[in-house]
């Protein structure tokens, strides 16, 4: 039996809604009679949390009494993107890439960053302390994966290393690790896949790209106005984007193309995933998150940036950098020429400055309409992203 795992920082939230009346359609006009519209229909992951919709899809979601014993020797761990959850990796149903690897024989792990919808807990915090979301790019990579990594070894078989696949900033914390911790990653992980890789991005087309240099600023606006956690916490987001953006046909189209000024306007992402995608988006995170990912915009990879605050956390003018030469796990890149978030040059000068050691393999996705979203929601994803990376991974292993 194939297992997918839910790897959740502290705890995951569940909810059941109930009733099978048609929730997509292929096209916008089909929205305006979609409850009687034959060619609408009942998609589970516009409904459901990750965890259900994995149980519902006939795959058990691991506990500490679940276990693959057919599984292939490495576990595979998937980290979602930027203001993301793990259900990114569940959304396309039997097509997801959790699933297309269950389905090879992997045991998946599905992780979460701290303070998204399903890692909200803490021993002593709660998401209305400012101190909770006090938190960045640096904790995640150099805390929570670890500890993440410890969790899949623990119920994996001795000698086990950890695939890693992440997407766009879920690659980045991968980068961070095992650039901080190069012998220690080389000997937890097998190989890094890396789909849209967030390294420096000083070649990103998104209009973002105009907001990185006042990232410092926002933040500082959002705190002294007490908002962080309204522009932080899903729930709060989601309260006011979700309605918004799915209230007709016309709003559906029009958020689509927003979010696209960020993701590539060429997209492989049809009507029927809006409702999944508004399912599962926005998952939130921290606003200081939002700032380091800022910050590679500026062209750099490093430690978040304190400002004149630095000697105080660093004992220097400036945060160290993450030397991504140090790296000795095998990386394996996968980008495509229609992203505006994580384009192909940053992507190449990403593989520039590995070392030698570290480039496995890189694959340009060369379609005409597939862009930064599309490698977790686009209609093709399986076919150009998926399977052929099965193969890849499976050739590794050998």
């Amino acid at each position: 039996m194939k297992t997918v795992s839910v790897l959740l920082l502290i705890s995951c939230a569940f909810s059941a809604v109930l009733g099978q009346e048609n929730n997509v359609c292929p096209t916008f006009e089909d929205y305006y009679t979609i409850k009687d519209n034959s060619h609408c229909w009942y998609d589970l992951t516009a409904e459901f949390t990750t965890p259900e919709i994995i149980s519902r899809l006939g795959y058990p979601v691991l506990d500490d009494n679940v276990r693959n014993p057919k599984a292939k020797y490495h576990p595979v761990y998937l980290q979602h993107g930027l203001v993301a959850t793990c259900a990114n990796f569940v959304g396309l149903g039997k097509n997801s890439l959790a699933i297309v690897l269950a389905d090879a024989g992997y045991d998946v792990w599905l992780g979460n960053y701290r303070g998204n919808q399903y890692s909200e807990e803490h021993v002593n915090l709660t998401v209305k302390d400012e101190a909770y979301w006090d938190h960045s790019l640096d904790e995640v990579a150099n805390l929570d994966i670890p500890a993440i990594f410890n969790t899949i070894l623990s119920h994996s078989a001795p000698g086990s290393k950890i695939i890693f696949i992440g997407h766009s900033l879920g690659t980045s914390i991968s980068l961070m690790y095992s650039a901080e911790y190069p012998e220690q990653s080389k000997h937890i992980m097998k190989m890094m896949v890396l789909l849209c890789p967030a390294y420096t991005l000083t070649n990103m087309i998104s209009p973002f790209k105009t907001a990185a240099p006042s990232g410092s600023l926002i933040l500082d606006t959002v705190r002294q106005l007490k908002l962080e956690r309204m522009v932080s916490q899903a729930g709060e987001l989601r309260r006011v984007v979700v309605p918004l953006c799915t209230e007709s046909p016309p709003m559906m189209q029009l958020c689509m193309q927003m979010y696209n000024l960020f993701y590539g306007p060429n997209t492989d992402l049809g009507p029927e995933s809006i409702p999944v995608y508004f399912n599962q988006l926005p998952g939130g995170t921290s606003i200081k998150i939002l700032n380091h990912a800022a910050d590679f915009v500026l062209g750099n990879f490093r430690r978040y940036n304190y400002g004149p605050l630095n000697y105080k956390y660093y004992g220097r003018p400036t945060p160290p950098v993450y030397d991504i030469k140090k790296i000795k796990v095998p990386v394996y890149l996968m980008f495509s020429a229609q992203d505006w978030a994580t384009p192909e040059a940053d992507a190449r000068n990403l593989w520039k400055h590995l070392s030698e050691e570290a480039r496995y393999g890189i694959r340009k996705i060369d379609m005409d309409t597939f862009n930064h979203i599309d490698f977790v929601f686009g209609r093709h994803a399986r076919e150009i992203v998926y399977d052929p990376l099965v193969e890849v991974l499976n050739k590794a292993i050998e």
